[in-house]
């Protein structure tokens, strides 16, 4: 190889490789990195962390692929006359690794005859982790911190969209013509003519098509454009009522935007001039609220987009019959009053809240169809499933939902992987009390039910169990197979079948199996030339090694040596974001990774210096970042301005040795300003994103996030380039999102390493890999919690005060707020019959005996309930128990105390209330 690096034909073939299309010299590129991972790979798996792979065997392989062989990409014809094509194909080679070295994701090893690529070195280094503490300690004697390491690398696949997409405009077209022959949903025709709507549904979709090529997003996915075609179909005609969907393709494969679509083409549908329809068109659903927070963020940008079509602002077709917004958005979980996002204007970095939704950049900015108070409504609504719960029950959902022309039309449970046993028999019990809500407003109209997730191997199944309905679809990237099968494609047609999925690199796992847990002395100073015997008091450190003591290291040493990278069109590539699965252990985590970084409790050191490459970092000689750096080894007689012979390459264990390198004390790729800076480490939980001080954090500065699983779906920063676990995951179809967390582009190789540590379940994971990096379908199976009467129990005393709700507003007021017992008394003894027959409608299937013990139950609370207070502070002492609950409630414990004398009588009533209500064993 070295006899070619200065051939004289280089130039003229490096031009060549110039002239070749981005997309060609980017596979290449790929495809060669590729096979220099797999061998290191091997090597670091056999137990050979200093994995090195030769070039000569390397440039084989890309002769044989392409110069000799079928490759697609073949570039012999355009080598000069006097260079033969092997020659030419090797000096092509070397500008591949020319380009490799310079982009940094490969290094040479001891000569340019071996490289390996950076991820290997960098899981070099955590093999040969030792935990740090100042420089008065010496590295040979701190104790190591991993056992073993293995890496894996596994292929990245998305959907084909864009130029190798479907165009919009055709699937609306088809849209359009399968929809002549079809009868409109019933909401549609109220008060109007059989033509209205489809003129209504016309326009609506030219809007969004309009939108698309606005956002240059008309390129769809096919299965989004399935998708489009299915929902927007069934919610608008009567084909298809009886089928709920579920959306599955990769993390950031456009899920949402593939039920998203069609719900703004129903809302613009509901809302035109010719139909005017008054009425929530959307809920959507998430686990939790930082994930409601970030996709109601989404849609307002959406929005506002569309609002700046239609006021003009923009080219316009006139087709749409408004010039300003029809459309209303509304956030609505526990804690909405504070939160913040990137301002929607094109171009602006400004940022918005919620109390406002005013630009803090640019005044002008403003949102106003986006709401936050849970007692208006909206079109599309946002919500969690415990505040859609309780929004059934109470005032501020009549109002919402029911109060209105028509109730919700689309119900979207996302990330539907998240509800898995008790809690998703939960909400698979609020989704059957909201269709029992929405039949009860208008028997006619059929919602259009819609799952969900990029981790789900049973998607029709569970969809079905969810919703509590008979068919379900799934719609999905179909590959070559699947698509033949699905549409029946003959045999003769095969070949013209093209898969909807293709690979846009690969990502990496890194596992590393911590060291046990033990007590260890390390000596200081001249105690390191003793004995261990010999060391007297103050000669040694006494130190525990844990497992997150290997994750604390761990966790800085990936920030200092991933590749980081700031291009000019696109973000900042220099974020990680690590999971652990004890909220206790997040606050912990920050601290401890915060403390190594900043120097608190080691005198000031910032722990990863110890481990820069200081020979060659062109430092001031009265500046020491790594004490332990030989640098006299290397500098020789040199002059102090010369670099040091480690600089190109690092250390040759033959020609150069370097013990400090060689024992993983010198990070050689840490060079970048980036990386000799310590790095700002934020932290999430609870909703709540903040420093390890404890001061909220709102901004965007971070460069190492810890959170548990609330950031687990639906956060989808950019930056990210890396993710790390903490111990053994709680579940594979949660590691499969938290992994997806990091590289969102395309063009983005991401790394995740899992950190495991000494419990039993740790070593399987360690030793089963293959199941948090490539699990199989039979891993990805959710189930639900199906005979779990107790949850499903409690959900039918829960379905009766929404039947209150929807029968009888003012008097389901009196019972759920004002806590009123003779009301509730009164309608359970007029409306049990109708009473029962709402909850038969709601849980079909359960015993009729049941329905009765759970009415029984009730009625016993309210004799309960009817037990006189005694009390000298009260002014009836005959006042019923719930009169008095009434009377106080709202009050403070405090006064509640001063007013109540028999504490222990209350006791013994509570107590043999919660005794007797709702016994499951008997029940």
């Amino acid at each position: 190889m070295s006899a070619i690096t200065n051939h004289p034909h280089l130039d003229a073939v490096e031009d060549i490789w110039e002239d070749l299309s981005e997309s060609h010299t980017a596979r290449i590129e790929q495809e060669v990195l590729r096979w220099i991972d797999q061998r290191c790979k091997k090597q670091i798996n056999g137990g050979n962390y200093d994995s090195s792979v030769s070039l000569k065997d390397i440039q084989e392989q890309f002769l044989k692929k392409f110069v000799w062989g079928d490759a697609d990409i073949r570039v012999t014809y355009a080598f000069p006359s006097n260079v033969d094509n092997e020659l030419g194909g090797k000096l092509l080679f070397q500008c591949v690794i020319d380009e490799l070295e310079k982009r940094d994701v490969l290094l040479y090893v001891y000569d340019k005859q071996r490289v390996r690529s950076r991820v290997a070195e960098i899981t070099r280094y955590f093999a040969l982790l030792r935990q740090r503490f100042d420089d008065n300690s010496d590295f040979e004697f701190n104790p190591s911190l991993t056992k073993m390491v293995k890496m894996d690398i596994q292929s990245r696949e998305k959907p084909k969209w864009g130029g190798d997409g479907i165009e919009l405009d055709q699937e609306v077209r088809k849209l359009m013509e399968d929809m002549k022959s079809a009868d409109p949903a019933p909401e549609l025709l109220a008060g109007n003519t059989h033509g209205d709507w489809r003129r209504a549904a016309r326009d609506a979709l030219q809007l969004l098509l309009e939108f698309c090529d606005a956002e240059d997003m008309t390129g769809l996915a096919e299965f989004q454009g399935r998708s489009l075609k299915q929902l927007f179909r069934q919610a608008v005609t009567t084909e298809d009522q009886d089928t709920a969907h579920v959306i599955t393709a990769s993390t950031g494969g456009g899920k949402t935007e593939a039920f998203l679509f069609p719900i703004f083409a129903y809302a613009f549908t509901a809302a035109h001039d010719s139909i005017s329809l008054d009425g929530v068109d959307a809920v959507l659903a998430y686990p939790r609220t930082d994930l409601c927070n970030n996709q109601f963020e989404r849609i307002v940008k959406y929005l506002y987009r569309f609002e700046l079509l239609l006021s003009g602002d923009g080219d316009r077709s006139p087709d749409y019959p408004a010039d300003e917004l029809p459309l209303s958005v509304g956030l609505n979980h526990s804690s909405t009053s504070n939160v913040s996002f990137d301002c929607p204007h094109p171009g602006c970095d400004g940022r918005m809240s919620t109390e406002e939704f005013v630009c803090d950049s640019e005044n002008e900015h403003e949102v106003s169809f986006a709401e936050t108070d849970s007692r208006k409504t909206a079109d599309i609504i946002v919500v969690t499933p415990d505040t859609l719960h309780r929004r059934l029950m109470d005032e501020k959902g009549e109002s919402q939902y029911w109060r209105r022309d028509s109730p919700p039309k689309f119900i979207v449970l996302d990330e539907v992987h998240v509800y898995t046993n008790q809690y998703g028999m939960h909400v698979a019990n609020v989704m059957r009390r909201f269709q029992q809500a929405m039949k009860s407003v208008s028997p006619n109209q059929s919602p259009s039910l819609v799952a969900s997730s990029a981790t789900i191997s049973n998607a029709e199944e569970f969809t079905k169990q969810i919703f509590g309905t008979r068919n379900a679809e799934q719609i999905k990237p179909l590959n070559k197979n699947e698509k033949i099968k699905k549409f029946g494609i003959p045999e003769e047609d095969y070949d013209s079948v093209e898969s909807e999925i293709e690979e846009i690199g690969w990502e990496y796992l890194i596992f590393i199996k911590s060291t046990d847990p033990r007590e260890v002395k390390v000596p200081q100073g001249e105690a390191k030339y003793k004995s261990r015997d010999e060391w007297e008091e103050g000669e040694f450190v006494e130190t525990n090694v844990t497992n997150l003591s290997s994750m604390i290291q761990i966790a800085f040493a990936m920030y200092h040596t991933v590749l980081k990278e700031d291009p000019e069109d696109g973000p900042k590539k220099n974020k990680i974001l690590g999971f652990v699965d004890s909220i206790d252990s997040v606050k912990r985590l920050a601290d401890y990774i915060q403390s190594a970084e900043r120097g608190k409790g080691v005198e000031g050191k910032e722990l990863f210096n110890l481990r820069s490459p200081e020979a060659f970092l062109g430092l001031e000689n009265d500046k020491v970042r790594n004490p332990d750096c030989p640098k006299e080894l290397f500098r020789g007689t040199a002059a102090d301005h010369e670099r040091a012979l480690c600089e190109p390459l690092p250390p040759n264990k033959h020609l150069n040795p370097c013990p400090v390198y060689e024992a993983g004390e010198c990070w050689w790729t840490m060079t970048e300003e980036l990386d000799l800076e310590p790095m700002n480490v934020y932290l999430h939980k609870s909703g709540r994103t903040e420093t390890p001080d404890g001061d909220k954090a709102t901004d965007d500065q971070w460069d190492l996030m810890v959170t548990t699983s609330a950031l687990e779906v639906g956060f989808d920063h950019p930056g990210i380039i890396a993710t790390f676990q903490y111990r053994a995951p709680m579940n594979i179809p949660g590691f499969v999102q938290r992994k997806g967390r990091g590289g969102r582009d395309p063009d983005d190789q991401p790394i995740s390493v899992v950190v495991l540590g000494s419990r039993p379940e740790d070593a399987f994971y360690f030793h089963h890999q293959e199941l948090l990096a490539d699990p199989d379908d039979r891993y990805l199976t959710i189930g639900l919690d199906e005979e779990n009467e107790f949850i499903q129990t409690e959900h039918m005393v829960s379905a009766i005060f929404d039947y209150f709700n929807l029968t009888d507003h003012d008097s389901a007021k009196q019972i759920y707020k004002r806590l009123d017992i003779d009301e509730l008394s009164d309608r359970l003894n007029t409306e049990r019959h109708s009473i029962k027959d709402w909850l038969n409608q709601t849980f079909p299937g359960v015993e009729d005996d049941r329905l009765d013990r759970v009415l029984k139950e009730i009625q016993k609370y309210i004799v309960k309930a009817r037990v006189p207070v005694g009390g000298s502070s009260l002014p009836i002492e005959t006042e019923p128990f719930w009169k008095v609950a009434q009377i106080q409630k709202g009050s403070k414990l405090g006064d509640l105390k001063g007013k109540v004398d028999d504490l222990q009588y209350h006791r013994r009533l509570m107590r043999d209330l919660l005794d007797e209500e709702f016994d499951v064993k008997k029940s």
